[in-house]
């Protein structure tokens, strides 16, 4: 969780959050993952529950803190190119894969996000040892390669792009070449590596993580200022201090009385927003009303804690919630859902395995829990799911909590099944809720 004064951003797996009251005339917020804390606003990114970006994405995070990485030599090795960059990285290359992987406008077509197939590898009858015949690197910074198969046309990459795919799927390679500059910055993305979202990936280290309750008083969380941000070191030790406590706090942020700083914040440092498909902006606006039927706009309606994406809407699991008090303030309570389910395990472990095995039943309709909104939400949305509260890994280790009492339809599980569960339910619940956590 990050507090930012005038702002809140919560991540989902490890935290989750409420707001008693919502006193705030207009808070525009995006849907990412997790909890709410207490001030004129918060960030709160519980740590356990970011889910899905790729393996790309993810050294792509790091890669965003340092500003556009560049080619300084580029060289074909017949069925491979050797790619080196400034940060002093260095990769080689299948010619097939960069072959197939091209994204550029000969080979897709951006408006409409798909594959021209008339350029693609398996429809051209490309052959699969073609060779780069020529590589340059352009005076944009691309990269151009021309190929030694007469049904292939020049390929160009952006060399972001290319440096962020080569943790991937590229084989690393001794860079003779130099940094640019002073680097005080760590390329190493391992730290991220648990929220990629792959199948079969594996929890966050428990050591990595620094779990805390209500009685941490000796826990005090980290603050950072948002103009120093700038700093892509300083961005990226904020990136990785959430990631192992679930919370820090940025201060001085910018007055606005619109979505402008949540959304400069995000972009600039924290990877964008994930769009709700239900409206067109960005960010989701919340205004107070009189006699809302949706709890999240009734400001004297308390919200359980919760992790606000407990139903994955398109796909991607977000990771922040962003909350910005346009005006007034929020009452909220922070939980780090981890901590809390860790502690299950202890005290109960067979309530621990229920809620680990079985699913929980959830439905969210886009559309009318938004009834109240001051936004035109017009796209129509029903998400009906089935997951456990609590989520392991292959090891057995907790790496994401998803709740919210909310959304909960009649439960499907087995006769003689539910009233352990529910038992178990009841109990990890009260845990959230109570002082000790």
């Amino acid at each position: 969780m990050m507090q930012l004064r005038h702002h809140v951003l919560r991540q989902g797996a490890r935290a989750a959050a409420s707001a008693p009251k919502r006193l705030g005339a207009a808070a525009p917020h995006t849907a990412t993952e997790k909890p709410i804390l207490s001030g004129s606003a918060a960030v709160a990114m519980p740590v356990s529950a970011m889910a899905r970006a790729s393996d790309a994405a993810t050294a792509a995070a790091v890669a965003s803190t340092r500003g556009p990485p560049k080619i300084c030599r580029a060289r074909a090795e017949g069925r491979h190119v050797e790619l080196h960059f400034e940060d002093g990285s260095g990769y080689r290359f299948h010619a097939l894969w960069l072959r197939d992987a091209c994204r550029d406008d000969a080979h897709v077509s951006a408006a409409a996000g798909e594959r021209i197939l008339a350029a693609t590898p398996v429809v051209t009858g490309c052959n699969g040892s073609i060779s780069a015949k020529r590589v340059d690197v352009e005076g944009d910074g691309r990269l151009r390669i021309q190929w030694d198969d007469a049904t292939s046309q020049d390929s160009t990459f952006d060399a972001e792009f290319l440096r962020t795919y080569g943790t991937v799927v590229a084989q690393p390679i001794d860079s003779a070449v130099q940094l640019q500059g002073p680097d005080r910055c760590t390329h190493d993305a391992e730290w991220l590596r648990p929220y990629s979202g792959y199948p079969g990936i594996k929890a966050p280290v428990r050591d990595s993580m620094r779990l805390w309750t209500g009685a941490s008083d000796e826990f005090t969380f980290r603050q950072y200022s948002f103009p120093d941000l700038a700093d892509s070191c300083v961005n990226l030790e904020m990136l990785q201090t959430l990631v192992r406590d679930g919370v820090v706090v940025v201060e001085d942020m910018p007055e606005v009385a619109d979505a402008s700083a949540l959304i400069q914040f995000t972009d600039d440092y924290c990877g964008s927003l994930q769009k709700d498909p239900a409206r067109e902006e960005a960010n989701w606006k919340i205004t107070k009303k009189e006699g809302a039927q949706s709890i999240s706009y009734n400001k004297d309606a308390r919200l359980n804690n919760h992790t606000d994406q407990s139903i994955p809407s398109h796909g991607a699991v977000g990771l922040l919630l962003a909350i910005h008090y346009v005006d007034g303030h929020g009452h909220n309570t922070l939980v780090d859902g981890i901590a809390a389910g860790e502690a299950l395990r202890a005290r109960d472990p067979e309530g621990f395995r229920l809620l680990t095995k079985y699913a929980c039943d959830a439905e969210r309709d886009y559309i009318a829990s938004r009834v109240d909104a001051a936004q035109n939400h017009t796209n129509s949305l029903l998400i009906s799911t089935k997951y456990p509260l609590l989520q392991t890994d292959t090891d057995g280790a907790l790496w994401r909590v998803q709740y919210n009492e909310v959304f909960r339809t009649p439960s499907t599980l087995p006769y003689d099944v539910f009233p352990r569960w529910y038992e178990a339910y009841q109990k990890y619940v009260a845990m959230l809720h109570s002082p000790e956590f």
